[in-house]
């Protein structure tokens, strides 16, 4: 396939995933950060970069956002919000951390591409994008070609990206942040 028939595959992936979300649970997403004291982000791979970018738009915001893993990330506790983004949610270490996380009192949002995911189910709140995983495909023994034309089914994360910005759009408006207001918290030592 030459770029323009690539570009419509991915379109029409990522579109097919965004549409999926069911009716209603990005306000609750939004309720659910605007209600927590300081936000985590957690994701492996390009999850994580996804998340990176998502927390940069809390804190422009003006929440307290932290990446898991990070040096200056402080400790998580009570009332405070885990956000975690996994297109399989299987992967170990995310269920490990989720549940330590709960286990100090913290609230755990999952975004997801299935609902029977692990994550999904030990998760306060589950947001759903549906589209392949190579990690839930393969550990079902079907073939990911037979799902996505994309290497790797990377439809998940171009909707969990979308998804992110417009749940990001939502938030500043609800917070009354504009442009103007963002750019002063904007990086500044570049």
């Amino acid at each position: 396939m030459q770029f323009p028939e690539w570009m419509q595959c991915v379109l029409s992936e990522t579109t097919a995933a965004l549409e999926g979300v069911q009716e209603g649970d990005a306000e609750k997403v939004v309720a659910m950060i605007l209600s927590a004291p300081r936000i985590f982000v957690l994701g492996l791979g390009r999850s994580g970069l996804i998340l990176r970018m998502f927390a940069m738009r809390l804190m422009q915001i003006g929440l307290r956002a932290y990446v898991v893993g990070d040096a200056t990330t402080p400790a998580i506790g009570a009332g405070d919000l885990l956000i975690v983004l996994s297109g399989s949610g299987r992967t170990e270490t995310v269920l490990l951390l989720a549940r330590k996380a709960k286990d100090y009192g913290a609230h755990v949002l999952a975004i997801t591409g299935s609902s029977e995911a692990p994550l999904a189910q030990l998760a306060d709140m589950g947001l759903v994008l549906p589209a392949p995983s190579p990690k839930a495909v393969s550990s079902e023994g079907d073939d990911l070609a037979a799902y996505s034309r994309l290497p790797l089914a990377d439809a998940f994360e171009q909707a969990a990206s979308i998804c992110l910005i417009c749940i990001g759009a939502m938030l500043a408006a609800q917070c009354g942040q504009d442009n103007a207001a963002m750019m002063r918290r904007h990086a500044n030592l570049e």
